[in-house]
């Protein structure tokens, strides 16, 4: 009995000391365990961290502000992301930033021309085409007419850009130039005439508003494709970036950044052969000595030497300018001749080349109270012109309009009372008025081009009419079908005395 008491006592011992030693381990659990978790939880930050911190940093001169650039940062920044490498740039002027770059004292350029490593011997290209542009001569059509290189009295540049350099060597261009800092500088030269013409990336001449500005002329001289270079001593970085470069190319990345940033890539259209179409049409107004119903006038003698060598038909239609237009907009015609976009406003592409000027634009009234009336938009009648054309925004909104068939119409309900005003040219005002009208400009007169569909056959179109045209005007032989007078008043009298 006493043997099984102590045999229970010491079992009951025995089991109180394993209980009291996991009570304590527990505890020891329990207290141990919140100071061993924020440890591992911090070394798994640690980790994370180490994981994100990028393992380099490349510096890069920084590029102008502008789409491309801003879409080139963006590209570049996520291409080397992807190998834990973070981009920076600093400012610096162009020219010694490829200095600085051969001697590896930053890390590279962004985007240069393809040939930079024949100069620069430290400095290794990607083989991905980064991006590509078109170097554009800019100049005042009323100048130069069709504006080739040789034409321009001056010119200014960017100083450090490879691209004018090489290309006024290439074409032996023996006028004076001028080297701007930048583009802010050579934009400020161009608009207070320093200079006639700007050689510049048709990049910079988007962002500066010049292919909107009517009067300047955008001549495409050469494409040129840009890469990114490295410095040697990041050479081993350039097959990596290049396959993710690829990559993003092929999953539409890239194309995405170019767009977000509104980039426009045109290739240049070069014709190695002349193209061939079965059938070209064209439509224009009646104009006189210019687009006679029976095909005669100097606009489709032109179109016929342009398009008849490449086309099995050409079909010329003349019409009311209203029905030239819609022919146009419905896609019923390949081109409208002798308008522009601002005076039409269809989804259309413009001949860079004009073919043509109008004349100066004018308000017509029988007294001067109906022209002050109308300009400040208290005219009670409408203010009549031909349908077709576009010159509502010559006037305050809320002005009432009328369409005429034709000018003589509008002055004839103008002199009856039905409409309060008519805009059209001098030329256009009928022969039996007594007294003269109340007239007040409203603008000089505006270049007239040929407008095509904006699809690939419309630029294709387009493309040839502008090689052609320009030299048919840079040869002298646009004087078989423009008088004197005529190529003076068009500004295609490119050998006048300026």
């Amino acid at each position: 009995m006493g043997f099984a008491t102590i045999t229970t006592t010491h079992t009951v011992n025995s089991a109180w000391q394993r209980a009291s030693c996991l009570l304590v381990a527990a505890l020891l659990v329990s207290l141990l365990l919140p100071l061993a978790l924020p440890a591992a939880q911090a070394a798994q930050a640690t980790a994370n961290v180490a994981a994100s911190t990028p393992s380099q940093t490349l510096v890069f001169r920084a590029p102008e502000p502008g789409p491309l650039s801003h879409a080139l940062q963006e590209i570049m920044q996520e291409a080397y992301a992807q190998h834990n490498v973070q981009v920076e740039y600093v400012e610096m002027p162009r020219t010694r930033s490829l200095v600085e770059a051969n001697n590896g004292r930053i890390a590279g350029e962004l985007g240069r021309l393809p040939d930079l490593d024949e100069n620069y011997p430290n400095l290794r290209r990607s083989s991905f085409p980064l991006f590509g542009f078109q170097l554009v001569l800019v100049a005042d059509r009323r100048y130069c007419g069709v504006c080739n290189l040789q034409d321009v009295e001056n010119l200014a540049y960017i100083n450090g850009q490879q691209g004018p350099v090489q290309l006024l060597k290439q074409e032996s261009f023996k006028g004076p130039t001028v080297q701007a800092q930048d583009l802010h500088q050579l934009h400020l030269m161009f608009s207070n005439n320093r200079v006639r013409a700007l050689l510049i990336n048709d990049f910079e001449a988007r962002q500066l508003g010049y292919y909107q500005q009517k009067h300047l002329v955008i001549v495409p001289l050469e494409y040129i494709v840009g890469y990114h270079y490295l410095h040697k001593q990041h050479e081993a970085l350039l097959a990596k970036l290049d396959r993710t470069l690829e990559e993003m190319h092929d999953n539409g990345r890239i194309t995405q950044i170019f767009n977000d940033h509104q980039v426009i890539i045109e290739p240049l259209q070069e014709f190695n052969q002349p193209p061939h179409f079965q059938l070209v049409s064209a439509a224009a107004g009646l104009w006189r000595t210019r687009t006679a119903v029976d095909g005669s006038g100097r606009y489709w003698d032109i179109i016929r030497h342009v398009f008849e060598p490449v086309t099995d038909e050409l079909d010329l239609h003349t019409s009311s300018f209203q029905r030239a237009v819609l022919g146009l907009q419905d896609q019923r015609f390949d081109m409208l001749i002798g308008s522009n976009i601002e005076q039409v406003r269809v989804d259309a592409i413009s001949s860079r080349l004009h073919v043509d000027y109008d004349l100066d634009l004018y308000v017509f009234a029988l007294n001067q109270h109906s022209i002050t009336a109308a300009m400040q938009g208290a005219l009670k009648r409408p203010v009549c012109f031909v349908a077709g054309y576009h010159y509502e925004h010559y006037f305050p909104t809320g002005t009432s309009f009328y369409y005429g068939s034709n000018s003589l119409d509008c002055f004839v309900m103008l002199d009856k009372g039905r409409v309060g005003a008519v805009v059209t040219f001098r030329a256009n005002q009928p022969d039996w008025i007594t007294t003269p009208y109340h007239e007040l400009k409203l603008r000089e007169a505006d270049p007239l081009h040929v407008l095509f569909h904006n699809t690939p056959r419309g630029r294709l179109l387009r493309d040839w009419f502008d090689t052609q045209f320009r030299e048919l005007v840079s040869s002298g032989k646009i004087r078989q079908f423009y008088s004197e007078p005529d190529l003076e008043h068009a500004q295609l009298d490119t050998d006048k005395d300026r």
